[in-house]
């Protein structure tokens, strides 16, 4: 990835605990990638400004847009403090944190964003949030949940690999994450087996369920053939697992330093065909997940 200001790494801004382990990773990545750090939080003072709020206080909206200038600066100065010679820099705009963050994916390498919101309904402001930047944003969104929800040492990338041409572009920024953080690569590719559904389905002709459970593992070696090659100190563990992907992935990386996810997210309607791995995969996860568009 360039180092240019163009292409440097965005971080969605908020008082929340997930917003500040978003930050964190953030910076770790922009540090170690050599890109700039931008630091957008939206300041929305209709959530704020109702009628009472504005009779007793001439200047609520100054006095709102204040306190979000003060956290984007205490939040800027506890990243240089980290990482001084990071280039970082701040923006507090009114506006749609989703549109805000999604204008500025066009010109990022990667977008980060904490996994939950600041209130109490969980899986709405995922949706609302999380869901549509991962489904809509022009580059790789990385999800973090709060330090809570996390292992306290964790270790090592995972990446899900179907074989198609999503999970080709997974692939590759998990290889670089592993390679730059110098943690082993968990390749798992996750397929159904017919005879253990319990369903009574009918078995097509021929069925072989171990030289379907072949073809699955080539699926994954085919999958990951050259990577090593452009990555030679990354060491790569191959998993093929029976069962559903996201009960999968989920399990293998509880305790990873990140799960990489493919998605389709093709057109205006990517809100639909996020996919069913990458939107259960981002509810489920203890880990940071990121979900990459393929080409």
């Amino acid at each position: 990835m360039s180092s240019s200001s163009h292409a440097g790494v965005v971080v969605g801004l908020d008082r929340s605990e997930q917003g500040w382990a978003a930050l964190e990773l953030a910076a770790d990545l922009a540090a170690r990638r050599r890109l700039p750090l931008t630091l957008i939080h939206a300041f929305e003072p209709s959530q704020y400004l109702v009628r009472p709020a504005q009779d007793l206080v001439p200047d609520a909206h100054g006095v709102l847009h204040n306190a979000a200038e003060r956290l984007a600066a205490d939040a800027v100065d506890a990243v240089r403090a980290f990482h001084p010679g990071l280039v970082v820099q701040s923006r507090v705009e009114p506006g749609s944190a989703v549109g805000l963050l999604l204008d500025a994916s066009e010109h990022a390498s990667l977008l980060v964003l904490g996994s939950r919101g600041t209130g109490g309904f969980t899986e709405l402001l995922l949706g609302s949030t999380t869901l549509h930047l991962a489904a809509h944003a022009s580059c790789p969104v990385i999800a973090v949940p709060a330090p809570g929800e996390q292992a306290r040492e964790r270790h090592g990338v995972v990446v899900g690999v179907d074989g198609s041409a999503r999970s080709e572009a997974a692939i590759e920024l998990a290889f670089r994450e592993a390679d730059d953080l110098g943690e082993e690569l968990t390749a798992l590719h996750a397929w159904y087996d017919v005879t253990r559904t319990g369903t009574g389905t009918m078995m097509p002709l021929g069925y072989d369920p171990h030289e379907v459970a072949e073809e699955e593992r080539l699926v994954l070696a085919e999958s990951m053939a050259g990577w090593q090659e452009k990555f030679p100190d990354v060491h790569v563990r191959y998993r093929v697992v029976v069962g559903h992907p996201v009960g999968a992935l989920v399990a293998e990386a509880r305790d990873a330093r990140l799960l990489v996810v493919g998605s389709r997210g093709l057109g205006s309607v990517r809100s639909i065909v996020l996919g069913s791995v990458s939107h259960g995969v981002l509810h489920h996860a203890t880990s940071p997940v990121a979900v990459v568009h393929q080409a």
